[in-house]
């Protein structure tokens, strides 16, 4: 059924360039992302969707170094409102009121966003906090200044000292995978 919804929406995303990249998430050319936040059973699907702004220079050294799956968005911002997608209903009006709000509400903030010296330089206040502490070192990264990306990174990792937990290991590899990357000259 998720896999219908995808489909549906992204026939009636097409206008707008965004194409089908996997259950659940489709892509513009270069920048745009949309996550149509799928959940539910085989009877229903419900889609909340998030819009998000992708840098390909970013994406290539968080999938390095931070081991996330393609494709990561530097930004997010929900389009708000909540779709429903009863099985064996016809769901081509439903996606395409979803598709009229991300136009309407989503398709505004990545055109705002798509410029990379404009993301780059408010990053650090539309960061969302639970992707912040990676995403500013590869961002510097990206930008050619390994130095910064390696003192942010360390930085964190010495917020860290002394934890063990699953979050502060991760960092902690994510770091060191970064400062090889920085050694190695960049992405």
């Amino acid at each position: 059924m998720r896999k219908r919804v995808t489909d549906a929406c992204a026939r009636a995303l097409a206008c707008c360039g965004f194409t089908r990249r996997r259950r659940g998430f489709l892509l513009q050319p270069e920048f745009g992302w949309l996550d149509l936040g799928l959940t539910g059973t085989r009877t229903l699907v419900v889609a909340e969707p998030v819009v998000g702004v992708r840098h390909p220079a970013v994406e290539k050294i968080l999938v390095a170094a931070a081991g996330w799956d393609e494709p990561v968005a530097c930004v997010r911002l929900s389009v708000g409102g909540r779709w429903e997608f009863p099985a064996g209903a016809d769901l081509t009006p439903i996606a395409e009121d979803l598709a009229e709000a991300v136009v309407v509400r989503g398709q505004p903030f990545i055109d705002r966003w798509a410029r990379w010296p404009d993301l780059a330089r408010e990053l650090a206040s539309l960061a969302s906090d639970d992707v912040r502490d990676y995403l500013l070192p590869a961002a510097a990264l990206a930008d050619g200044d390994r130095r910064r990306a390696q003192a942010l990174a360390g930085d964190r990792v010495a917020q860290l000292a002394g934890r063990q937990d699953a979050e502060a290991v991760a960092y902690r590899e994510f770091a060191r995978r970064l400062t090889r990357l920085a050694a190695e000259g960049g992405t």
